[in-house]
Parts: C-alpha cells; structure tokens; sequence
C-alpha cells in the first residue's frame, strides 16, 4: 500500500518533529547530497558533524521502528524524487527547510509526487514562533529591534518573569554586568565529545575525500542527541554559573571558555530550544547559577536566534546583496591560514576556526567581523567563509549576523555600526600583551591594524555616520584630529589593506547548490 514519503534534513534530526511520522504511517528518507557537500569549501569537521549525525539518527528511527532510507544523491530533491520513485510515495511531508535556496529548490522540483510543506516553528517545529507569529510581530514597524522583540518573548512565554508580570531582577537584560575580563582566570576544561566507531568511519571517509577547509582529524562535536544532552549537561554543572561574567572575554589559546558550545547541536535539532531553556531555569531556581548567566543564556535562545531566523526570511532574497557601505574588498587570505597574520587576537581566533570549526561570539562579532568591517570587504565574501567554515552556521542564521550585525550592511536591526579599535580588544583580552603591533599607536608600521582601519573607516563613512545620535561623540573625536595625523592614519590604512593577502583561488561558493 502506497504511503507518504517524509523527508527529514540534516537539520531536522529529532523524532519530536511534526515532519517524523508514527511508525508504519509512511517512509522515512534521509539524503547525503553530493552538490550540497561541494557547494562551498566546508570545513571538513562540518562535513563530519552533518553525514555522521544523519547516519545516527537513521539508525535512532530504525530502533524506534521506522521505515528509513539513506540515499546518497547528486542533490536532496533527487534523493528524494529517487525514494518516492522506489516506494511509490502518495506525497512528500517536510518542514519547511530554514535556508531559502533549499525551500526554493524543492518547491521547484519535479519530487514524483505532491509537496506538502510544514512550518518549522511552533507545535511539532524547531523553533518556538512560526514565520507568520514573527512576521505578524514585525509588521508596521519602521525598525526592528532585538530589545523590544526578546521583551515580548519573555511576556509571550512567562520566562523570567516573575508574579506580577515584571522581568525577575527588575530588567530583561543583564548584559551590561555581563563585559568581565578572564585574564589571569582559568576556565574550566571541555573535555569534548569522544568520537564513536561509526563517527570515526566518518572521519576516515572526510578525510580520504580530500575535499574542503581544516581537519576531520581531532573531530569532538556531538552527533546524537544524547551525546548533545551530555554536553548540554556538563556546561550546566561545570561553566553554566560563569558564562555571564565571562561571555565576552577574549583569552588566547582558550577558544571554549564558558560556553556552551551547543550550537551546532540545536541547530541539527539534536537539541529543542526547550531542551536547553529548563535546565537553565532551573539551575537559577536552584541557586546553582546566577541570574546574569541564566538570563545571557535565555537572551539567545529566547530572543537573538528566534530574532535572527525570523529577520533572514523577511529580508531575503535582499538580504544577500545588502551592502550599505559599499564594500569591495576582497576577504584577506589570513582568514583561511591563521599563519598568514601577525595580529594576534586575529590569528587566535583564525587559529581557533581552523582547528575546530568554532569560535565565540565576541571573537565572531568584534574580532573577525569588526576587520572585515573596517578593512572594506565585500559582505557576501565574509558571509561565504562563516558559512563554509563554522560548524553551527546555516545560511538562515549566518546571513543576518554578518550582513545585519557584523558588517552593519542591512540597516534593519542595527541602529551603528559594530566597529571598535583595539582598545577595545585590548580591554576584553591578553593578546595585545604578546602582539607584535602596538595596541595604543594610531598609525605607522608598528600600529595596531585595528586603529588606522578604524579612524580611516569612520572618516571614509562620515557623511553616513554623523547623523547618527549613537555616533555623535567618537564622531566629534575624529573631527579634533590633526589633518596631518589623519593623513598618516588613511595611509597606514591604505598600506593594511594593500598587503593583505590574497584567499585561495580553489574555493568555488554555490549559495543554492545542492
């Protein structure tokens, strides 16, 4: 008897879902693309992550009595076209893909059968509000804003609020108390997720295939969902009640620090939002952690990931050519090779991605993305290498981040431009102390790179940026320098960017590929 055929994505690897049905109720197809896999350079510990979380969780659903299938296709609407053609499928069932391309890509094809697409938000999705609850919340607004938006979600959802309806501890967000510095404190050790004999088997074919960024080698990421749950566990109990303090801290050679490095995990859907909001919850009812590090973990689950994924599907198809500075330059070469740079926070994080696929949010933000910003790259080359090169990123939430945040290119939820010089850096971390450039000097050889792009883009962008309230006083600042010193600083900016070098002219990126 002919059945529904229920496409489930890599990143839909949980049997919660609305798409997984009730077994013998219809087939389930699971599809290894072969464009997809060579769309962009993937960092080689993504690859892993993504093929040996499918093949557990195709094995999890044949013990939970499910009819599945693994195909290995040129692309996911072929693997599936190919299972419907085999099983005779009355009707393809899936959530909604999170990028655009793929939603796009399989409404367009020709599957064998009707299409019928759920919505990857609310009952039986991944993410807590539907794409119509965020687009209803967004409409008639002339800008969106984080705040007001997490506000409405702590309300919506009666997260941290207390009897009364007020937030608890008498604000939404703590993120002001939230800025420690870590130098001198050791965090403690993320022992990581030993790889099984299957994810080995992984390992060796990643590695063999020769194809993509870094090493399959050392791989420690978890690829099922009590692997995840285990993690999840060990940052509750061990770096949960220090996460607030210390998320912003830059330390080199600690790329975990706090975090939880979960990421990847709940975007996979190994992981719910809800599987990661009630043990923190509870560990504040607890008193096991403090309210700053529970409400800074909430903030992004609750509030920045539901608001990114909601703003990527109402800028896009924009939203990939946003580009309000106008940038052009090309991603320097040392984005790739870590080697290939003496600024040190830069080669720490570099270093960091190259090695394990991750880097932390600060490091993301204000260090990788606050060069690119000042050095005049083109948005959609550093959204490229996000994409390819971190093992949590997808296009729908990497997109916003670095166009929308990182880069200020899309102005609609940023009100400036994230862009700091490296006193900044100088006061979050302990690299400046072992660079070769001087943090305090504005210009010249030995000046801290950030410095010279920093002043040479806010006088670049003046007639842009002035007008901003936000702006107002580093503006009045740029106008007190001395013609000449800010002739000595566009020329040192000029030379930085002339002797970047240049990225690897084999990497080909196929946004929709696959």
């Amino acid at each position: 008897m002919a059945r529904p055929a229920h496409f489930l994505g890599p990143w839909d690897l949980d049997p919660r879902l609305a798409s997984v049905p009730e077994p013998g109720e219809g087939t389930v197809v699971l599809v290894e693309s072969r464009a997809k896999g060579l769309a962009l350079p993937w960092h080689r510990k993504k690859l892993v992550l993504v093929l040996a979380a499918q093949r557990h969780f195709a094995e999890e659903l044949r013990g939970l009595g499910h009819e599945v299938e693994l195909v290995r296709a040129g692309s996911y609407a072929e693997g599936i076209a190919e299972h419907v053609r085999r099983h005779g499928s009355t009707e393809v069932r899936a959530l909604r893909p999170r990028d655009r391309g793929m939603e796009e890509a399989l409404l367009r094809a020709d599957l064998g059968a009707p299409l019928n697409l759920l919505d990857d938000g609310g009952p039986g999705g991944h993410f807590l509000l539907t794409r119509q609850e965020f687009a209803d919340w967004a409409r008639g607004r002339k800008q969106l804003r984080m705040d007001q938006f997490y506000a409405w979600m702590r309300k919506r959802t009666g997260l941290l609020m207390d009897a009364e309806g007020r937030p608890e501890g008498g604000k939404f967000s703590f993120d002001a108390d939230n800025r420690k510095h870590a130098k001198g404190i050791a965090p403690p050790a993320r022992p990581g997720t030993p790889p099984d004999a299957l994810t080995q088997e992984v390992i060796e074919e990643v590695e063999a295939a020769g194809f993509g960024y870094g090493s399959a080698r050392g791989f420690a990421w978890p690829v099922t969902r009590a692997q995840a749950l285990a993690a999840r566990d060990r940052f509750v109990a061990e770096r949960l009640a220090g996460f607030g303090d210390y998320q912003d801290a830059l330390v080199e050679g600690e790329p975990f620090l706090w975090h939880a490095c979960v990421s990847a995990a709940l975007n996979l859907s190994l992981l719910s939002p809800q599987d990661l909001l009630d043990p923190m919850l509870e560990a504040w009812r607890a008193g096991r952690a403090p309210l700053n590090a529970v409400e800074g973990f909430v903030r992004q689950v609750l509030g920045w990931r539901e608001f990114m994924r909601g703003v990527y599907h109402l800028r896009m198809p924009e939203l990939r050519d946003a580009n309000r500075f106008g940038a052009e330059g090309s991603l320097p070469g040392f984005f790739w090779d870590p080697e290939a740079t003496e600024m040190a926070c830069v080669r720490d994080a570099v270093r960091q991605v190259h090695d394990h696929g991750y880097a932390h949010h600060i490091q993301r933000l204000m260090v990788l993305g606050n060069y690119a910003l000042l050095a005049g790259t083109a948005p959609l080359e550093v959204s490229h290498w996000f994409w390819a090169a971190f093992v949590d990123a997808a296009e729908w939430v990497e997109l916003p981040n670095v166009h929308g945040m990182a880069l200020a290119a899309d102005t609609t939820f940023t009100t400036k431009p994230y862009a700091a010089s490296g006193a900044y850096l100088n006061r979050m971390g302990d690299h400046c102390k072992g660079c070769r450039y001087k943090v305090k000097e504005r210009h010249g050889d030995d000046a801290c790179p950030f410095n010279p792009l920093y002043w040479d883009f806010l006088a670049r962008h003046r007639d842009d940026l002035a007008s901003n309230p936000r702006m107002r006083m580093i503006m009045g600042h740029l106008d007190r320098f001395d013609p000449e010193e800010l002739r000595a600083v566009r020329a040192t900016a000029d030379r930085i960017r002339a002797a970047h070098p240049p990225a690897p002219e084999t990497y080909a990126f196929h946004d929709d590929q696959g």
